[in-house]
């Protein structure tokens, strides 16, 4: 891909993100400042040409992987596992990507969960395609904050240098091992589910560490449960954790990690200076 067709692939972004943006906005009834707007264009611009070489090289981009039949380990249920994933095969070797939105850091510190998922989409390849995969790897969409930092002042010297320290693929290995005991984990959770054993892990699991300078399992796991506003360990973990008291407060303002605090205070700080 030359220049030329590189701009004309981020005039088509362009066009193609404000139509969904508009048509996101009429659907949900929400909206963000024009700062936070344009952050999120220029992550996906940053992304496309921090990973041309990459993106290039994928032969399947959205792969839906399905594998029926599938049986429980204790009362021998039936149940099916989906996933969607981007494969790359490079001469005999196949690798198996999948994208979040999450920081690198954070993926850093906690590798086996990210693991444990990619895991499962690895044994529906195995099953399904006849043969295992070679590696999997995790793709960070999130910018540094460094070149993000560079980005809003302007700099482009500091945007140069940031975009090539930039790593966004954090490889994750692959094991046939793991990807047997994650099954039979992930079949154990399938009966609790059709048995109805739905009670919340105690308070203080919440605060504990998946991993050595990792997150809490409330600020990793919790935060991303639509049902936490109903569990009782939740908002144990959040009023004792709260030294000042407005805990409550926090609790029913905590809507996950769809962006920054500090991304939003800048974009409407931004919005008055205009």
């Amino acid at each position: 891909m030359n220049e030329e067709m590189l701009q004309e692939l981020e005039e088509k972004i362009r066009q193609i993100f404000e139509e969904n943006f508009e048509l996101i906005r009429a659907e949900g009834g929400h909206s963000i400042t024009d700062f936070l707007k344009e952050e999120a264009f220029n992550q996906i611009l940053c992304y496309l040409r921090k990973n041309r070489a990459l993106i290039e090289r994928i032969t399947e981009a959205e792969v839906k992987l399905t594998l029926a039949g599938q049986k429980t380990p204790g009362a021998g249920r039936s149940y099916a596992i989906e996933g969607v994933v981007d494969i790359i095969r490079e001469g005999e070797d196949v690798w198996m990507y999948d994208l979040k939105t999450h920081e690198r850091s954070a993926i850093e510190a906690n590798k086996e969960f990210y693991r444990e998922q990619l895991n499962v989409y690895a044994f529906i390849w195995k099953n399904l395609m006849g043969r295992a995969l070679d590696d999997t790897a995790i793709i960070s969409t999130a910018l540094p904050d460094k070149l993000k930092s560079a980005m809003r002042a302007g700099d482009q010297e500091a945007v140069v240098h940031s975009m090539v320290d930039w790593e966004p693929v954090i490889p994750l290995g692959y094991s046939e091992e793991e990807v047997e005991a994650m099954i039979d984990r992930f079949g154990q959770i399938v009966d609790r589910i059709e048995d109805h054993h739905f009670a919340p892990p105690p308070v203080d699991r919440l605060f504990e560490k998946e991993s050595s300078g990792g997150q809490a399992f409330a600020v990793r796991t919790c935060r991303n449960c639509d049902v936490r506003f109903s569990c009782s360990a939740f908002r144990e973990y959040v009023t004792s954790s709260d030294s000042r008291n407005v805990g409550f407060r926090r609790y029913f303002d905590d809507y996950g990690t769809d962006f920054e605090p500090e991304d939003y205070i800048e974009g409407n700080l931004a919005e008055i200076e205009e």
